[in-house]
């Protein structure tokens, strides 16, 4: 028997939060037979008068994707809830982390193909953004022995790409999906640095942030 894929929490999400030390890791049971990566790039149209098209503006890419389909975990001879078992810890990764305020981070390992280093497929860093469980089989009193699952992993842009230097002022365009807490991540590599830059550009409610406002991000001082 090869060996087994694996979703694992990264080490620094797992020794920073309460989920980290329930568990570290989820075996598949059965390795997928298909796996799908995807990955966008899609340039910002900027018209220019003379021309007949458009130039493309390049300014980042969409976050690439790792799609698995019909993962199929089976606790029908041990008579045990394969909800409980297995469907519970994906259902947790996609959670978000009270600790952290935002899910755990995650990687995907199988075998020397997919996991770090050289000639790899997959290096990156990931949360776990989708999950879709379909309950196959069941014991006579209703207890669930079989799913199958859908499971959506998308990249964490490493901080090369996407962070700028914490002891320097700046400013951020907020984006659609943007919250506070994202920003913060983005930023300073901790969710809970959110209220300083709420503080930094009088944000009272942090829900009522508005796509296309410009955020002051203070710096760090050491």
């Amino acid at each position: 028997m090869g060996e087994m894929a694996r979703i694992a929490i990264h080490k620094d999400d797992k020794a920073k939060s309460k989920l980290g030390k329930k568990f570290e890791f989820v075996d598949f049971a059965f390795n997928p037979e298909a796996v799908r990566v995807a990955k966008t790039l899609k340039p910002r149209e900027q018209k220019v008068a003379g021309q007949n098209a458009p130039s493309p503006q390049f300014t980042a890419g969409d976050a690439a994707t790792i799609e698995f389909g019909d993962l199929t975990f089976d606790t029908f001879e041990t008579r045990t809830n394969v909800y409980h078992e297995h469907v519970s810890k994906l259902e947790a990764l996609i959670l978000v982390d009270e600790d952290l305020h935002r899910p755990v981070r995650v990687m995907f390992t199988w075998g020397q193909g997919w996991g770090s280093g050289d000639g790899q497929i997959n290096t990156g860093i990931w949360f776990v953004t989708g999950l879709d469980v379909n309950y196959t089989m069941f014991l006579p009193n209703g207890t669930p022995v079989r799913a199958t699952c859908k499971l959506t992993l998308t990249e964490v842009p490493t901080e090369a790409s996407n962070k700028n230097s914490p002891d320097t002022a700046h400013v951020h365009l907020v984006g659609r999906s943007d919250t506070l807490q994202s920003i913060a991540f983005r930023e300073y590599d901790d969710a809970g640095q959110w209220r300083r830059i709420a503080e930094a550009n009088g944000i009272d409610n942090p829900l009522e942030l508005q796509p296309g406002r410009r955020l002051l991000i203070p710096p760090i001082l050491k």
